[in-house]
C-alpha cells in the first residue's frame, strides 16, 4: 500500500536512525545502544502522528468531524424524560393566526401574565427595547407578580438592546438571549454571562431559586456551556399561546412550574439543533434546554485529560504491532479508533462529551506510519526476494516443478539448436544425428470435485504428492512442469523410440491407480495423458511431416488435443498424437467461429444465417392445425444447411444457446402474433419453444419470456415452453421454482422426449406441467413391440392420473395415426413427419390461407 508523502517520510525516517545511530555508538555498550536504537525506531510513528497532528489541529480540520460525532451521538443516544417542572407557552402559527401578525401589542402579555399568576417564575424570550403606550400597564402587571424575567441583547455595534426602563424597573431579573452557532450552523453551547448579563435561562433560575424549596446549583458563568439536547423540540411539551389566552388551558398546569414565553412559528426565529434542522428550533427551545440541563443536572461535561491516554495507546501501537504486516497495522489502528469511537459515545450517554477526531487521527496516522515503516523494511528484504524472482519465473510455486514458460524455453532451445552443442550432446550415438523427444500432456480428471469435497488444502497437497510420484517415475533428465490446475507437462529427450515415452506414461497412469492418503484422507485419481512426438536434426528441426509446426506452443498444443482425444475414448488413458485430431479441431474451431458470426448477425433479416421453421401439432380429434413447434435451421453460406444435431451440441458447450434461444423465442412469439392478427384459422394457434439446460438455469428467464411477451404482445397462454426430463433433473428444485413461476404468469410447460428417462417420475407430481410429449421411439414401435404399446399406455394413464395434456411426436404411418387417435380418446394432439414436415415461414401462410 502506498500513503502520499511516503519518500520524504521515508527519507525522514533514515536520517533519524543514522543520528540515532550516531549519537549513541560511542556513548553506550552494542547490547544497549541496540536496545535503545531498536525502541527509537518503533517510537518513530507515534512521534511522526503527534507532529503530523498539530497542523489539523491549529487548522481546524477536525472540527467537521466533532460537529458529525456530536450530531449522532445526540440523534442514536434518544431523548430524556421532559422535567415536569418547565413548560412552554408558544406564540406558534396558531396564536398568531388568531390574535394577528407578531409582533403584538403589550397587552396581550399584560394578560398572559394574568393566566400565569400560579408559576414560579416567567420569562419571556421577546425583546421590548422600544417603548409602547401600553408600557404602564404591563409593567403594573410584572410589578404584581414579581416572578418576570426579560430578554435582552446586543445589535450589531455592540449597543445594548435592553427592556424600556418602565418595564425593566419591575422585573424580577434580566438576561440575555445570544446564541452562538458552530461553523454548521448548529448551536452546541451557549455564553451564560456576557457584559455581566447572565443568559435568559440562568436568571429565570436565580429568581426560581429565590422562592424554591430546594435550590438549584448554578453552573461556572464563566464557561461556555456544553448543551446535552436532550429531546426534540417536536416532543417538549407546550401550550400555544392562544389557548393559555382565551382559557382553554387551566392555570393549574403552570402552579409552580418555570414557564418560558417565546416564539416557536415557522420562519421568525430559526436555530438548528442536531435534532431539529428542517423545520429548525427557536430561541425559546434553547433556553428551555439549557433550564431543562440545569434542573436535571445533565449538561455535557467537557473532559479534556486524555491527551495523555491518546498518546500511550500511540505509543503502545508503535512499540507492540509488528512491522511485517500490513493489514494487522491498519486493522489495528481502526480496532483502536473504533474502540475510542465507543468510549466517548458511551460518555455521551453519561453526559461527557470526549473529543472524538483527535484520538482517532492520531491511531490512523501511527498506523499508516507503521504501515511506511514496514514498506522501508520490505525494500530492505528486496535482495532476497529478487534471488528468488529467478527461481519462481522458471518453478511452479506449489510443487516446484518447472513452470510452463520453463518448458517452452526448454522446447525453444532444442528446436534451435545447433551443430556444436548438438555433437557435444549426441558423443553417445554418434552414428545417429537425430533426436527423438515426447510431449506428455497429463490432465487429472474432475480434479475440481476433489477440491470441492475435501478442500483447496488437501487439494494443493495432493499435486504436490502427484509432483513428487512423477519425480520418483520419470527419468531424471525428465523436465517436469505443472501448468496450472491440474495439469502437468513433461518433456522426454533423446528416446531410444516412441515406446519409452509410451512406457513412462502408462507406468504414470498405474501408478496413478493407487490412492493417496493425504492427512487421513484416501483419495484415488484418474487422469489422461496426450502424446506429441518430434524429432530434431542437427541445425535444424523436422517432424515425420516437414510441413508440420515446430514452435513449442503448436507442439504443446498438440499433446494438449491428443490428451482431450484421450478423454473420450475412457477413464486412465493415454493417445499419441495424430495429425487428423488437429484437423477435426480446426474444422470445430472454424464451425464454433461461424456460429458465433452467424449468431451476430441473426437480428439482421437481410444477412442472417438462422432461419426457424415451424412444424404443425394436430388435434387427433378433428385434424385441425392447434400449434406450432419453432425449429432452429442454419443455413451456411459455403456448406449449406447444417443438421441442428451438428451445430446445437456445440451451442450448447460454448454458450451461444442462451442469445440462439432468446433469438427463437423473440422470432417465434413475433411471427405468431402476426398470423393471429392475418389469418381466421390461426387465431387460437400456439409456438412451442425448446427450452435448453443452459437457458433453464437462468435466473432471469421468466423476466426474458414476459418481456418477449409483452413486446411482441403475445397472450402468455399461447406460449408452450418445452423442456427435456434431463434438463429438469439437473437442479431439480431450482427448476420447480422456476417453472412454477412461468405456469403462474399464464405460460404452458410440456415435457419434451417423456419416457425416455427414469429419474423424472419421482418428481413427477411436484413438477408443475401442462402437458407430455411422448417420444417419437414409443410411437414408432405401435404395431410392431408389444412392449412398447404398453409403456405407451402406461405413459398415457399416467398423464391422464395428472390431468396433463399430451402431445405424441414422430407419427410417420397412418397406423400410428390411428392407433393413437383411438388410445387418446381423440382427446390428444399429433406431430410427425406423415402429418406435416418442418416448413418455412411462406409455406405456414400458405397452409393457413387454403384450409
Amino acid at each position: 500500500m502506498r500513503f502520499p508523502f511516503s519518500k520524504p517520510i521515508l527519507h525522514i525516517y533514515q536520517l533519524v536512525l543514522k543520528s540515532f545511530k550516531s549519537i549513541f555508538r560511542q556513548a553506550l555498550p552494542t547490547q544497549w545502544r541496540s536496545r535503545i536504537t531498536g525502541l527509537a525506531w518503533k517510537s518513530l510513528p507515534s512521534i511522526f502522528a503527534a507532529i503530523a497532528i498539530l497542523p489539523a489541529i491549529y487548522l481546524n480540520f477536525l472540527q467537521p468531524i466533532e460537529f458529525w460525532a456530536y450530531n449522532n451521538f445526540t440523534n442514536w443516544r434518544g431523548d430524556y424524560p421532559w422535567d415536569n417542572r418547565l413548560v412552554i407557552v408558544a406564540i406558534d402559527d396558531k396564536s398568531i393566526s388568531k390574535i394577528g401578525r407578531f409582533p403584538w401589542q403589550r397587552d396581550q402579555y399584560t394578560q398572559i401574565l394574568q393566566k400565569l399568576s400560579q408559576a414560579k417564575v416567567v420569562g419571556f424570550d421577546i425583546l421590548w427595547s422600544e417603548a409602547s403606550n401600553q408600557d404602564q400597564e404591563l409593567a403594573k402587571e410584572i410589578d404584581r407578580n414579581q416572578k418576570a424575567v426579560l430578554s435582552m441583547a446586543w445589535d450589531r455595534e455592540g449597543q445594548a438592546l435592553l427592556p424600556v426602563k418602565e418595564i425593566s424597573n419591575v422585573s424580577a431579573n434580566i438576561g440575555h438571549i445570544l446564541k452562538r452557532e458552530d461553523a454548521d450552523g448548529i448551536v452546541r453551547q451557549v455564553d451564560l454571562q456576557l457584559q455581566n448579563v447572565p443568559l435568559l435561562g440562568i436568571a429565570m433560575l436565580q429568581v426560581y431559586n429565590l422562592s424554591a424549596e430546594e435550590l438549584v446549583a448554578l453552573p461556572d458563568l464563566k464557561v461556555p456551556f456544553l448543551l446535552n439536547w436532550t429531546r426534540s423540540v417536536k416532543n417538549i411539551p407546550h401550550f400555544s399561546f392562544s389557548d393559555v389566552l382565551d382559557g382553554s388551558i387551566d392555570s393549574a398546569e403552570f402552579r409552580d412550574k418555570i414557564v418560558l414565553i417565546g416564539v416557536t412559528a415557522s420562519g421568525i426565529d430559526g436555530l438548528v439543533t442536531p435534532l431539529d434542522r428542517n423545520p429548525p428550533a427557536s430561541g425559546v427551545h434553547l433556553h428551555s434546554m439549557v433550564l431543562q440541563n440545569l434542573l436535571q443536572d445533565n449538561a455535557l461535561t467537557k473532559i479534556s485529560n486524555y491527551q495523555a491516554f491518546v498518546l500511550l495507546g500511540s505509543l503502545l501501537m508503535s512499540l507492540v504491532l509488528p512491522r511485517r504486516n500490513l493489514w494487522l497495522n491498519s486493522l489495528s489502528a481502526f480496532s483502536l479508533s473504533g474502540l475510542w469511537f465507543a468510549i466517548a459515545f458511551f460518555s455521551f450517554t453519561a453526559n461527557y462529551w470526549l473529543d472524538v477526531a483527535l484520538p482517532i487521527a492520531m491511531f490512523v496516522l501511527t498506523g499508516s506510519a507503521i504501515a511506511i515503516q514496514e514498506r522501508w523494511q520490505a525494500q530492505k528484504q528486496l535482495k532476497l526476494a529478487r534471488d528468488r524472482i529467478g527461481y519462481e519465473q522458471t518453478h511452479d510455486r506449489l510443487t516446484g516443478l518447472f513452470n510452463r514458460p520453463m518448458i517452452e524455453e526448454r522446447l525453444q532451445k532444442l528446436l534451435n539448436r545447433s551443430l556444436d552443442d548438438a555433437e557435444d550432446r549426441a558423443s553417445s550415438n554418434k552414428e545417429n544425428d537425430a533426436q527423438l523427444m515426447a510431449i506428455l500432456w497429463l490432465n487429472l480428471d474432475r480434479f475440481k470435485n476433489i477440491n470441492d469435497v475435501f478442500g483447496h488444502p488437501i487439494g494443493n497437497l495432493l499435486l504436490v504428492e502427484i509432483a513428487q510420484m512423477l519425480k520418483s517415475v520419470l527419468p531424471r533428465e525428465a523436465a517436469i512442469a505443472r501448468f496450472g490446475g491440474a495439469e502437468f507437462v513433461i518433456l522426454l529427450e533423446n528416446l531410444a523410440n516412441e515406446q519409452a515415452a509410451i512406457s513412462n506414461a502408462e507406468n504414470i497412469l498405474t501408478q496413478l491407480q493407487n490412492s493417496f492418503l493425504i492427512q487421513n484422507s484416501e483419495i484415488s485419481v484418474a487422469a489422461h495423458i496426450g502424446i506429441k512426438f518430434h524429432q530434431v536434426k542437427l541445425n535444424s528441426c523436422i517432424d515425420y511431416d516437414s510441413s508440420e509446426p515446430t514452435a513449442p506452443d503448436l507442439l504443446l498444443r498438440d499433446a494438449d488435443t491428443a490428451m482431450f482425444y484421450a478423454k473420450n475414448l475412457g477413464v486412465s488413458l493415454y493417445r499419441v498424437f495424430e495429425i487428423s485430431m488437429r484437423e477435426r479441431v480446426l474444422e470445430r474451431l472454424q464451425l464454433e467461429k461461424d456460429l458465433r458470426r452467424a449468431v451476430a448477425i441473426a437480428p439482421d433479416a437481410e444477412t442472417q444465417e438462422l432461419e426457424i421453421y415451424y412444424q404443425p401439432i394436430l388435434s387427433l380429434h378433428n385434424m385441425q392445425i392447434v400449434g406450432l413447434e419453432a425449429l432452429i435451421r442454419w443455413r451456411h453460406p459455403e456448406r449449406g444447411l447444417i443438421s441442428p444435431n451438428q451445430f446445437i451440441p456445440l451451442a450448447e458447450e460454448t454458450g451461444l444457446i442462451i442469445p440462439i434461444g432468446d433469438w427463437i423465442l423473440r422470432r417465434a412469439c413475433l411471427q405468431v402474433k402476426s398470423w393471429q392478427q392475418r389469418f381466421e384459422k390461426a387465431k387460437n394457434i400456439t409456438v412451442s419453444v425448446n427450452l435448453s439446460p443452459k437457458q433453464l438455469a437462468q435466473d432471469n428467464l421468466l423476466a426474458k419470456c414476459l418481456d418477449t411477451l409483452k413486446v411482441t404482445e403475445l397472450d402468455p397462454k399461447y406460449l408452450k415452453i418445452e423442456l427435456t426430463e434431463s434438463s429438469i433433473m439437473e437442479n431439480p428444485n431450482f427448476a420447480v421454482n422456476v417453472l412454477s413461476a412461468m405456469r403462474n404468469a399464464g405460460i404452458k410447460i410440456y415435457i419434451d422426449d417423456f419416457g425416455t428417462g427414469y429419474s423424472s417420475l419421482a418428481y413427477l407430481h411436484k413438477f408443475p406441467f401442462d402437458g407430455l410429449k411422448i417420444d417419437r421411439s414409443f410411437v414408432n414401435n405401435i404395431n410392431t413391440n408389444t412392449s412398447g404399446m404398453e409403456i405407451l399406455q402406461a405413459i398415457v394413464s399416467l398423464a391422464n392420473s395428472v390431468k396433463a395434456h399430451i402431445v405424441a411426436e414422430g407419427i410417420e404411418n397412418i397406423d400410428q395415426l390411428n392407433y393413437l387417435q383411438n388410445l387418446l380418446e381423440q382427446n390428444g394432439d399429433g406431430q410427425g413427419f406423415f402429418l406435416f414436415r418442418p416448413l418455412d415461414v411462406h409455406s405456414i401462410e400458405q397452409i393457413f390461407q387454403t384450409i
